[in-house]
């Protein structure tokens, strides 16, 4: 079993995804999402304030460990903009352990506007965190802030290419791909 484990919170969070991809946001409740966890709703709000949370766990983990490809990235020597795709590398390694849960959310998030806005601001933290760190680093602020706004940038471009035909190509490859894009020939 991947990093869906058997708990609560887990099974929660798994079945928020496929309710909401089988029947629509709006459609799917608090009740039935518990029920297809087998918890009750009381246990669903321990875990979560609202329905929108349950799509959206914890950041502060993934912070982190972009934080550290970035540094891992300036300590071997890269410009700001590599490092910053640094992180985007392995946020895709990270989405790579549950393609699945991705893959639901791809389809849910960005046609329900509060999921989506949601989506948008834990970019927005992915952005801040990886320029801070390119900022501690030594890097111009404005320099960082853009290397870290086109990586991410990249990131939703590429995630979306993927989800579009994930079969198709890796997401590795279609980040790469997408990176390159920008680059020019």
């Amino acid at each position: 079993m991947g990093r869906w484990a058997p708990d609560a919170r887990g099974r929660l969070e798994r079945a928020a995804m496929v309710l909401s991809a089988e029947q629509g946001y709006d459609a799917t409740t608090v009740a039935q999402i518990a029920t297809a966890a087998g918890v009750t709703e009381r246990t669903f709000y321990r875990h979560f304030p609202d329905k929108c949370d349950a799509f959206f766990p914890d950041n502060t983990g993934l912070l982190a460990l972009l934080v550290e490809a970035v540094r891992g990235a300036r300590a071997a020597g890269v410009g700001a903009a590599p490092a910053a795709l640094a992180a985007v590398h392995r946020l895709a390694d990270i989405v790579l352990e549950e393609p699945e849960r991705i893959l639901l959310g791809a389809r849910v998030i960005p046609s329900v506007p509060v999921l989506a806005g949601r989506d948008l601001y834990r970019q927005a933290q992915i952005v801040d965190a990886v320029a801070a760190t390119l900022t501690d680093d030594g890097v111009d602020a404005l320099a960082a802030r853009l290397a870290a706004e086109q990586a991410v940038g990249i990131w939703r471009v590429a995630l979306r290419q993927w989800a579009a035909a994930p079969d198709e190509h890796s997401l590795t490859d279609v980040l790469d791909a997408t990176s390159s894009a920008l680059r020019g020939p």
